[in-house]
């Protein structure tokens, strides 16, 4: 109304013209336009914002928008409960947001957001920037989307190294919106919010420091006995700090000496379960030395490998600065003890349960190891300790268990009776992906079984262990980490004896392999982006303690070339093992993935389009058309290929 002389200075002004003017100009102005919020019956709401929406009018039974750019929006007014010129319903919001550590490996205590009007700020203790979420929202109706993509609580796993923005809404509300293009249309309407991830890890200029001072300061020089000590664990801002009473010996094979100086592995063993460093309860830890040349990156990036894989009971890996009397020791790796605990392998019953170890070293007593017929495997028997630990088994009941299993495997039978096919798929995928050779001898193999007088239990493989002989390393050879064997094809490079036979086997069974096939194309996407950026995020942690600790056991790698190689040797490795498998497995139609093509592919492929659960299914395998749809024309495919047969 700019313009328009409502009022007069002098007297002569008619002020009945004047309103009269006004009213006039009222009536003629176009009708000012707002928000409109439509309301159907179904309950969904959509929005048109008045800077997007050039008109909206009703007419003839039929509600229409057009965009600015004229695009055109039409709705039956039957199908129309309201309209509103104000937002007629509340949008649902997060009531909770955190990382909880029982889903995300690396993170060692539940990380929770503090929720603002549009933000979620969270601090997060652990190394590496891959996480999961757990979230509550305010309806049972609502869903979180974040880039369009719906994100599911406890499952959807993505990068926070940036801020991420989600959108909190109802399925079916939308909005029109203009994009960066210029061009309208509608995108799903909610509550947003910004997530601010801050890594306690980015702000740290060193990693935690262990001191161990043992009584009267003497030399811990023996792996036969512990020595009484106190440890100091500062957290460096990262981890929890602590100070505890513990006992501590030397540990180790090969990596092992007498020598009070070197660089020794070590165990310890608190008198109570304690979290040291934020981990998970238990009695029983371990500081890994990474004594070989080159060594100081492969069992942070193997387990992190482990966790991802699905092995069980994958240990976590913490740098530290170890300082034993005050000597500073170098860089060293906490992480538990592999056994059965509760901060390692959990069973309901440790009474029944065993745990094994395949080990050419075969070094613990008489009563607690066999050699297994017919393949002549040294095993340890790890779990009970016959004498210490309260058991119904017996070393006879362990080695007939394990004997039967070994037969089945020389037999080439189906070794589903005896051991989990999942967890063994798991274990002999992660050995071939880093080539872990060492099981070959066997060294450090471990395996467990959770009901030793339940027939219908099973042997697991895992957990993984000691992984300074795998990684690419070629002995004598340092470079070679993360830099040779790239190409190595593991099941089927000879190696002599019956122990190469009987693990060579497993990798090559049917059953097996083929469940590592599946997991291999699962691996392929986001799991492997998330390990090749844990090479670069751990080395980037750990930089200050690997420098540091060169200067007093010299060491010639560069660890910053070395994540750079690590990242690349992985995606290599995986991708030439995954061709490897395709061009041995790779049947289209084998939608249950058993080998074969049958009616229970039919099935299988039914479910799956009705949404119905299915464990064993690879869209690959189900995409017979090849038009890289899964849809009704493979099922008709499918049917006319079985008839044809």
């Amino acid at each position: 109304m700019k313009g328009i002389p409502l009022f007069r200075r002098d007297s002569s002004h008619d002020l009945g013209k004047a309103i009269f003017t006004l009213l006039v100009f009222v009536m003629l102005a176009p009708m000012a336009h707002a928000d409109r919020y439509i309301t159907f019956n179904n309950g969904d709401l959509y929005v048109f914002p008045d800077d997007c929406v050039s008109s909206f009018e009703t007419r003839n039974g039929t509600v229409t928008v057009v965009d600015l750019n004229g695009g055109v929006y039409s709705y039956a007014q039957s199908s129309i409960a309201s309209i509103d010129n104000s937002l007629p319903k509340a949008l649902p919001v997060f009531t909770s947001y955190k990382f909880n550590n029982k889903y995300n490996y690396q993170v060692v205590t539940d990380a929770i957001g503090v929720i603002t009007d549009d933000e979620v700020n969270v601090e997060v203790g652990g190394i590496g920037k891959w996480l999961t979420a757990s979230f509550a929202l305010s309806d049972s109706l609502a869903r979180a989307y974040v880039d369009g993509v719906e994100q599911v609580s406890t499952v959807t796993r993505m990068p926070f190294g940036n801020s991420k923005t989600y959108l909190v809404a109802f399925p079916g509300d939308m909005i029109l919106t203009r994009s960066v293009n210029g061009t309208y249309g509608m995108v799903p309407y909610g509550k947003q919010y910004t997530v601010n991830v801050d890594f306690l890890t980015d702000h740290s200029t060193t990693v935690p420091r262990i001191d161990i001072n043992t009584v009267g300061g003497e030399d811990i020089s023996s792996k036969e006995y512990y020595l009484d000590a106190e440890i100091i664990i500062d957290g460096a801002g990262v981890y929890p700090s602590m100070t505890d009473s513990v006992k501590i010996k030397g540990r180790g094979n090969t990596s092992w000496s007498s020598d009070p100086a070197a660089k020794n592995p070590y165990r310890l063993k608190f008198a109570s379960k304690r979290k040291p460093l934020g981990l998970t309860n238990g009695k029983n830890w371990v500081l890994i030395a990474n004594k070989m040349t080159g060594s100081m990156l492969t069992n942070a990036i193997g387990m992190k490998a482990a966790s991802l894989i699905g092995t069980p009971a994958a240990n976590h890996i913490i740098p530290v600065d170890l300082y034993i009397n005050g000597t500073y020791k170098g860089n060293y790796n906490f992480t538990e003890k592999v056994g059965i605990s509760n901060n390692s392998v959990e069973v309901l019953d440790e009474t029944v349960a065993a745990m094994l170890e395949l080990d050419l070293y075969y070094d613990e007593p008489e009563e607690q190891k066999f050699r297994s017929t017919p393949s002549d495997i040294p095993v340890n028997i790890k779990h009970p300790e016959f004498g210490e630990d309260e058991t119904f088994l017996t070393l006879s009941t362990i080695q007939s268990r394990f004997d039967a299993f070994d037969r089945a495997v020389t037999n080439g039978e189906d070794l589903s009776d005896y051991v989990d096919i999942d967890y063994m798929a798991r274990y002999m995928m992660f050995s071939e992906l880093i080539c872990n050779k060492e099981i070959y001898h066997p060294k450090s193999l471990f395996l467990y079984i959770e009901n030793m007088l339940d027939d219908t239990s099973k042997f697991i493989f895992g957990p993984v262990w000691d992984l300074d002989w795998a990684c690419g390393y070629i002995q004598a050879y340092p470079v070679s980490y993360f830099n040779k064997l790239v190409d190595y094809d593991f099941f089927n490079t000879p190696y002599t004896g019956a122990q190469y036979e009987f693990i060579s086997s497993i990798g090559k069974n049917g059953k097996v392999s083929r469940r590592m096939f599946q997991l291999w194309i699962d691996f392929m996407g986001d799991k492997l982006d998330e390990l090749c950026d844990f090479c670069a995020e751990y080395y980037a942690y750990a930089k200050p303690s690997i420098q540091k600790s060169k200067t007093v056991y010299p060491d010639a790698i560069n660890y910053a070339t070395q994540s750079t190689w690590a990242a690349r040797w992985l995606r290599q490795r995986v991708n030439l093992i995954y061709e490897r498998l395709k061009a041995e497995h790779l049947i289209i139609g084998d939608v249950d993935f058993d080998g074969l093509v049958t009616i229970n592919d039919v099935t299988s492929l039914i479910d799956y389009m009705l949404s119905a659960r299915t464990d064993e299914f690879t869209e690959m395998l189900a995409d017979v058309d090849g038009d890289g749809v899964v849809g009704i024309n493979d099922l008709t495919s499918l049917i006319d290929e079985l008839l044809a047969h």
